[in-house]
């Protein structure tokens, strides 16, 4: 729970990691753009109940949600996903104040931009690295890849929509883990099922659980009870999803040259799919012979 709430992960055992790693839950024990979401619409739902018309409330509200934002990323400790949630976050907030329309992919690269600035060697953090591209391969994907199957029942739906999610994530990050993880888990999309939901409810019970505990104690046991009943029951399922037969490929060493190769695929296939022109998919094609060829070349040396 700590892990989930609070990105600190020194207690759990090498059983549990090993386990959300195998089946490509780990993204959800690093506090990211999904707990400063939670954080963020839960200080707006709060603030939003103050009912006022003076111009001077909108911008408190605002300033308010943005130091709300930011004290849970210092609370967290920091990490290179809470910064980048945390500073686009500011930004959206910052622009629905002003009641501008924000471009997702100018904010994205702002927040990068002023990360950068304040730090440069956040460039060559794995953690940094592997969010922006989650969240990229999200905004562009996600739609995309929905739009694909329309399911009329509203649980098939919002399964789909879990889905589609975690493999617009996975089209983006999957050079990176290849790359630095040398596997690849093929039930990732299942494990999405399971931890997004719960991430959804251990966040909410957490901050409960904290308030509770100094305000009306009683109540913080029963809470503590639900809050270790949804923790254990998302364990039992993710090491159910890591014992299903065949659910990871290992031994994967691919090259830097490979890596911007399949980058260069993975951007062709975009473009293909933003211009409507069958080139880029000849051209990421191409890109993908060059990584077979470098994988070939290689295990032949």
């Amino acid at each position: 729970a700590s892990a989930l709430i609070l990105g600190a992960k020194g207690d759990l055992n090498a059983e549990v990691k090993n386990a959300y790693a195998n089946t490509g839950a780990t993204h959800v024990l690093a506090v990211s753009g999904l707990h400063v979401g939670l954080i963020c619409g839960f200080l707006y739902f709060v603030l939003g109940l103050v009912k006022s018309l003076d111009v001077r409330w909108k911008w408190i509200k605002t300033f308010l949600v943005i130091i709300g934002v930011w004290g849970f990323a210092l609370l967290t400790g920091g990490s290179p996903s809470v910064l980048r949630a945390a500073t686009m976050f500011s930004f959206l907030t910052f622009g629905l104040a002003l009641n501008r329309h924000t471009n997702i992919y100018n904010t994205l690269a702002a927040s990068a931009f002023v990360l950068l600035l304040i730090n440069p060697f956040l460039i060559v953090d794995l953690g940094f690295q592997l969010s922006y591209a989650a969240l990229t391969g999200i905004v562009f994907f996600q739609r995309k890849i929905y739009k694909l199957w329309i399911i009329d029942n509203w649980f098939g739906n919002f399964i789909w929509t879990l889905v589609s999610v975690s493999l617009a994530a996975q089209l983006t990050t999957l050079p990176l883990t290849l790359y630095y993880f040398h596997q690849f888990p093929i039930y990732f999309w299942l494990s999405g099922i399971v931890v997004i939901p719960a991430a959804t409810l251990i966040l909410p019970l957490g901050l409960l659980l904290f308030g509770s505990t100094l305000l009306v104690p009683f109540i913080a046991s029963a809470i503590g009870w639900v809050l270790l009943q949804v923790v254990s029951l998302t364990n039992a399922l993710i090491f159910l999803i890591q014992g299903l037969p065949a659910g990871l490929i290992s031994g994967i060493w691919i090259s830097v040259l490979a890596l911007f190769l399949l980058y260069a695929a993975v951007s062709c296939f975009a473009m293909a799919l933003n211009t409507k022109k069958g080139q880029w998919i000849l051209y990421s094609l191409l890109a993908l012979f060059f990584v077979s060829s470098n994988y070939a070349f290689t295990a032949w040396q």
